[in-house]
């Protein structure tokens, strides 16, 4: 079966579509370093200062943006060590007490960043994840190698969670709407934050904080 000239017009043929796909590669590559507009912040705006250029948060004493070429060397050049499929741990179903008394601390080891504190009555929660992978979805991405320290259900009552920023290791926010169901805690987190939290959990309520801004 052969193409009429009105087909082949209507259809892109192999030539047109490599340079279509070309495109989008460039437009891509253009975009990465930094051709294309920068769009405005999704989840904050505020004034411009000395750590926030009216788009982007960065470190002004810190180590400038990475080049393409840098990024390219880190992604192709380093070879990672392999994924355990699983790393038992000896510390694991740790049944902490529900509250320490005043003048005690205690801290416990969750998981990666995840930390259960305990001082003076009072229980906080920093960077809590539950969920199975580090990752936007739950059918790929970096998956557990071992179970949390101490299961969910296994948690006393939280009143304070601390999210130290949203990487997905670090502000899971399907454990977050499970604390916010159960216990209703206080959360703390940087700008920004705060607006992520919402999409996902509507009725969530969060403390923003900026560089130097501190809560008792």
């Amino acid at each position: 079966m052969t193409l009429s000239d009105n087909d082949d017009q209507r259809r892109p043929g192999r030539r047109r579509l490599l340079k279509w796909l070309g495109s989008i590669g460039l437009v891509g590559v253009g975009t990465a370093i930094g051709l294309s507009p920068r769009k405005a912040n999704a989840y904050y705006s505020g004034p411009v200062t000395d750590h926030f250029d009216g788009l982007t948060f960065f470190n002004p004493h810190g180590p400038g943006t990475k080049s393409l070429r840098q990024l390219a060397r880190w992604q192709f050049g380093t070879r990672a060590a392999a994924w355990p499929e699983s790393f038992p741990s000896p510390f694991k179903d740790l049944m902490p007490t529900a509250t320490v008394s005043a003048g005690q601390s205690r801290v416990t080891l969750i998981g990666h960043a995840s930390f259960l504190i305990q001082t003076g009555g009072h229980n906080i929660l920093v960077d809590p994840v539950y969920v199975d992978r580090a990752s936007p979805v739950q059918f790929a991405g970096p998956k557990r190698a071992n179970p949390p320290g101490i299961a969910f259900d296994a948690l006393p009552k939280i009143d304070t969670v601390l999210i130290t920023h949203n990487h997905y290791d670090h502000m899971d926010l399907t454990t977050l709407g499970r604390l916010w169901q159960r216990d209703r805690p206080r959360i703390v987190t940087p700008l920004g934050n705060d607006q992520i939290m919402q999409s996902a959990i509507p009725e969530l309520r969060a403390e923003v904080l900026d560089w130097r801004q501190n809560v008792d």
